[in-house]
């Protein structure tokens, strides 16, 4: 797993190469501002938003829009065995007691 890791690695990091040199290349030489003028920044810049962007859904979104595992628990209204004790539950839908319908 870790040479495959690598292998991954080394192509990401030869096609940012690749990358760069085709803009130092072929850009349009027009500046406006002065990271422009910064062979590659554009590919920092998108790279690293990229990487902001996962790690934001990943560590802060995950926090906040996840629950727990018990979260969608019935709260043992259902218990009775009775199929109309609990209203709009699964029970409430089964024609005989043992669940088949």
């Amino acid at each position: 797993m870790f040479k495959k890791k690598k292998s991954v690695y080394l192509l990401l990091a030869g096609v940012m190469a690749l990358t760069v040199i085709i803009e130092v290349l072929f850009a349009h030489p027009h500046y406006h501002m002065l990271w422009n003028t910064v062979p590659g920044f554009d590919l920092i810049i998108g790279f690293a938003g990229g990487w902001a962007l996962i790690l934001l859904a990943k560590v802060v979104m995950a926090k906040i829009l996840q629950r727990d595992e018990a979260y969608y628990e019935t709260d043992n209204c259902c218990d009775s065995g009775s199929a109309g004790d609990c209203e709009g539950s699964s029970t409430s839908l089964r024609k005989d007691g043992e669940g088949n319908v």
